[in-house]
């Protein structure tokens, strides 16, 4: 009975200490350009669904605009800069989650005692970028609830 426990702890000290040295150059390489990779997918797409945000709010606001309704069209201008800034907020959040994942790959090429430094850098760099695409959306959410009480 002891035999497997004793078997079980030697192989996940093993693997532990395994996990303290860095990675090599040639696979640091490789992760980052695999999170690169993802990162312009995921970004791309996230471009894709603020485009379509745009082009669906100004189709809106001619739409509004044609009719004459003023109402309608202070309230299509609303909806649509509401509708692109939570598209672009998630670009934003995209752009700064791939810069992150990236940098995290970096830092496993790092020695132990700098490893942990380096990510939290990269951590504290991504909750800026998200706290500024938060603030960002904020922003456009009031300029939104002002064009929906002007009228």
């Amino acid at each position: 009975m002891k035999t497997p426990i004793i078997s079980a702890l030697a192989f996940a000290l093993t693997l532990s200490l395994g996990a303290c040295k860095p990675e090599s150059p040639a696979e640091v390489q490789e992760d980052m350009a695999e999170a690169r990779a993802d990162a312009a997918r995921e970004i791309a797409d996230e471009r894709e669904e603020l485009n379509d945000a745009m082009r669906d709010a100004n189709e809106e606001i001619a739409d509004e605009s044609v009719q004459g309704d003023l109402d309608g069209l202070a309230e299509a201008r609303a909806d649509g800069t509401e509708a692109t800034a939570e598209e672009r907020y998630d670009l934003r959040v995209a752009e700064a989650e791939g810069v992150r994942d990236i940098e995290k790959e970096r830092c496993d090429g790092l020695a132990d005692g700098q490893r942990g430094p380096c990510n939290d850098a990269a951590d504290a760099a991504f909750d800026m970028a998200k706290a500024a695409a938060k603030a960002e959306l904020d922003a456009a959410q009031q300029n939104a609830d002002a064009i929906r009480d002007s009228n």
